[in-house]
């Protein structure tokens, strides 16, 4: 008589060899409780277990591949502004590709929506958990209405992480009401649910309207009775444009050249056949292909855009238009105009100058941009003005220089027989008075902020050239910002500021701001109050053109066939393509595991259960 059990585990006694001769029911009971019998029993059960462990691991492993694919499709989907009902057709082709798609749950629209939300939620919770570990943070924030006339408040906070500036899209708030009290009341609400400690709020960048920065009931007053501290700064992209418009509404010569060019846009916009014959003088004149543009008020380089599309296809414009002035009274209209010294000599003066605001401008809408920068951007503009037009000889830009030497003595130019006015001597003189009225609205719009010139001794750049020179260097900057942030006492202040001044001379001119941040935070112990003020001078917005590219976002993702996206999902799939890392990055397990631990789901179970029938039929 044998025992199979402990044969199976190869076990020394008499039921394995040489085989138990006695029948006695005692000696099976002997048997059945001896320790060699126990330990095979024991094994036996581990064998089963494990081999239970390896097929519900298998299983597991499988329906992890189907459902990493189902949250990489998802994920593209937000990442690439795609419609959600794509969803469906985008797991399809990734079966036919050869993904492990092994089911055939969770592949509905909802299910893409609840994938969403999971990551966006994850995302959200990390960059706001970066902004809680940070010494100092900002924000960014500005109004908007999509598509279906539902109010917006876009939120971007600038924080330090690791020593380094990051300025990241935090959330896109619903405003049921305009008014300050209510932006301020949902801002703070949302900050303080998520245990942001708005004391550390130091700046808020806005585009400067009343109510963000209004003196008395603005949302940047409102704030200070959470964050004492905070400064307020109107976007200096939005100053610029603001400078421009102001322009445009004071001299009359400006609001003439944009006429025209509405109308010349207007005549070809309407008509293909226009445009069409357009390109044919085009291609006949050796002129570039390009299209006339419109001017619009909201966006800051158009305006320069358009005369330069204008100027460079001008003399086929004006060649298509006078073969048409007979029988079109718009073209005849345009072309009476166009072929007017003044048009040409305004319309070669406003490239010049426009070229130059849009480099301003373009230098205004960096990411990360210093208050030093600025100066730098505004102050050279504005000095190369002067030197060609506000001087006793004006020189004009290039463009006009080189038009008034061509017609100076003839009354053509590049092949158009243009007229003259004898109002037209006078052209000098007023564009001199238009480059007198932009730089006053710059300076106007550019003023000095006491306490943004107090933070630049920081700046390693700003340090003087002799040591010689240091010991008085920064005391009354200093003096200015301890006034403003009484939390720092001012002693100990000037005490730091008396050693580390001659820390970053010997060490570390060469750098640049966001350089000297990184060096001077392994000292904060030693000097926590001048790293602390480079720290709130790292954060200070300048600008919130981040809130102007959220809302080109928002407006790729909510178009008119998506118009009855609700904003928490608006949020959710701006969220994903603004922050979230590129689509080959992207990691599903995080947001997968916290799916599974939401509840049981139903593709796991039912899994599980097929690997326990497996099992069975095994056995």
């Amino acid at each position: 008589m044998f025992c199979t059990i402990c044969q199976k585990h190869k076990k020394k006694n008499n039921f394995v060899y040489p085989g138990a001769s006695n029948f006695r029911k005692s000696s099976l009971v002997d048997h059945a409780s001896s320790n060699d019998h126990v330990q095979a029993l024991k094994s036996d059960e581990a064998a089963k277990y494990n081999k239970l462990k390896t097929m519900v691991e298998k299983v597991y492993e499988k329906t992890d591949d189907a459902m990493t694919t189902l949250f990489r499709n998802a994920y593209y989907i937000a990442k690439e502004n795609l419609p959600i009902d794509k969803y469906q057709s985008m797991n399809v082709l990734s079966k036919m590709n050869g993904a492990p798609i092994t089911t055939t749950m969770y592949q509905e629209d909802t299910a893409c929506s609840e994938f969403i939300k999971i990551i966006s939620s994850q995302i959200e919770q990390t960059v706001l958990q970066d902004v809680k570990d940070s010494p100092a943070f900002s924000i960014m924030i500005d109004e908007s209405t999509d598509l279906s006339t539902q109010k917006h408040l876009i939120l971007y906070l600038s924080y330090l992480k690791d020593a380094k500036l990051t300025i990241t899209y935090s959330k896109l708030i619903n405003l049921n009401a305009c008014d300050s009290v209510a932006i301020t009341s949902q801002l703070i609400a949302y900050l303080q649910a998520n245990d942001v400690d708005l004391s550390k709020m130091y700046g808020m960048g806005s585009d400067g309207a009343a109510v963000m920065i209004g003196k008395h009931t603005g949302v940047s007053q409102l704030l200070k009775e959470n964050s004492p501290y905070l400064i307020e700064m109107h976007c200096v992209a939005h100053r610029l444009a603001l400078a421009c418009v102001d322009l445009s509404k004071e001299i009359p010569e400006i609001k003439f050249v944009e006429s025209i060019i509405k109308t010349v846009y207007t005549y070809f916009k309407r008509s293909p056949s226009n445009l069409s014959e357009l390109r044919t003088w085009q291609t006949i004149l050796d002129d570039p292909q390009l299209n006339p543009l419109d001017v619009h008020k909201v966006r800051w380089l158009s305006m320069g855009h358009a005369l330069d599309n204008l100027r460079r296809s001008l003399v086929s414009i004006v060649h298509m238009v006078s073969d048409q002035g007979d029988s079109d009274i718009v073209a005849s209209s345009m072309v009476h105009h166009m072929k007017s010294y003044k048009f040409l000599f305004l319309l070669h003066f406003l490239s010049d100058i426009f070229s130059k605001i849009n480099i301003l401008s373009k230098a205004l809408q960096q990411r990360e941009l210093s208050y030093s920068t600025v100066r730098l951007q505004v102050d050279g503009f504005l000095t190369a003005l002067s030197a060609e037009y506000l001087t006793d000889e004006p020189s004009f830009g290039p463009l006009l220089c080189q038009f008034i030497l061509t017609t100076s003595e003839q009354e053509n130019f590049k092949g158009i027989d243009f007229s003259r006015s004898p109002r037209d001597t006078t052209l000098p003189d007023k564009v001199v008075h238009l480059v007198s009225t932009l730089t006053d609205n710059i300076k106007d719009r550019f003023p000095d902020s006491k306490i943004f010139k107090a933070f630049l001794i920081f700046e390693p750049a700003s340090f003087p050239v002799n040591i010689s020179d240091l010991p008085n260097y920064g005391t009354s900057q200093l003096s200015t910002l301890t006034s403003h942030y009484t939390n720092f006492d001012e002693d100990s202040t000037l005490q730091e500021w008396s050693t580390i001044k001659y820390i970053i001379f010997n060490n570390f001119r060469h750098l640049s701001p966001a350089e000297l941040l990184t060096e001077v935070t392994p000292m904060k112990e030693q000097f926590v109050n001048i790293v602390n003020l480079i720290e709130i001078a790292s954060v200070l917005p300048v600008s919130s053109v981040e809130c102007e590219r959220g809302f080109s976002r928002q407006n790729l993702i909510k178009t008119k066939l998506r118009c009855k996206t609700s904003t928490n999902t608006l949020d959710q799939l701006m969220r994903i393509g603004l922050v979230g890392v590129p689509v080959e990055d992207f990691d599903p397990k995080p947001a997968l595991r916290q799916w599974q631990s939401n509840r049981q789901r139903q593709v796991y179970q039912s899994n599980k259960q097929n690997a326990f029938s497996k099992l069975m039929n095994i056995r």
